[in-house]
């Protein structure tokens, strides 16, 4: 099951005008990233990524994902400017069936009667970063104190004569 997330997340899942890049890594160990169309954030905790082609490079490594257990990155960038990593791994593939076909029902009244839906994915949560560089600076800052670009130190050195 999915990890918790709080009421921001579920914003920024939700909100079409979020930008939100998946990336997954095939057996040759290679990363691929796709801008995904339509993700979605479902009752039950789990992120759904609709993927539109079947023979996709990235269908083939979530595909590779789901086999052997391996974790998944999606990238969202919200319209405010804030940048979150959700680190996921595959739960399910939905490609036939009462839901699958309810939810290419829905995709066809949103992006077209010619959109085809591959698969839709339901992918449970593992951790949130929020990357944005504010934070991601003030989280460096914390956890690595002495990690400092050589101008830096130049700098106090100077300053302190």
């Amino acid at each position: 099951m999915s990890l918790d997330i709080t009421e921001e997340i579920e914003k920024i899942i939700d909100d079409k005008e979020t930008v939100s890049v998946i990336s997954a890594v095939g057996k040759n160990g290679n990363p691929v990233s796709q801008v995904g169309k339509k993700l979605t954030l479902w009752e039950d905790g789990r992120i759904a990524y609709y993927e539109f082609l079947e023979s996709s490079q990235l269908q083939k490594n979530l595909v590779y994902s789901i086999w052997f257990g391996k974790e998944i990155i999606i990238s969202l960038i919200g319209k405010d400017g804030k940048n979150y990593s959700v680190v996921g791994k595959p739960y399910q593939a939905l490609i036939a069936g009462h839901v699958f076909e309810a939810e290419y029902e829905k995709t066809q009244e949103e992006f077209g009667e010619k959109t085809d839906l591959s698969t839709v994915w339901l992918i449970d949560i593992v951790r949130v970063t929020e990357d944005t560089y504010e934070v991601a600076k003030e989280r460096e800052e914390k956890e690595h104190p002495y990690l400092m670009h050589m101008d830096h130190i130049y700098k106090e050195e100077i300053s302190d004569e």
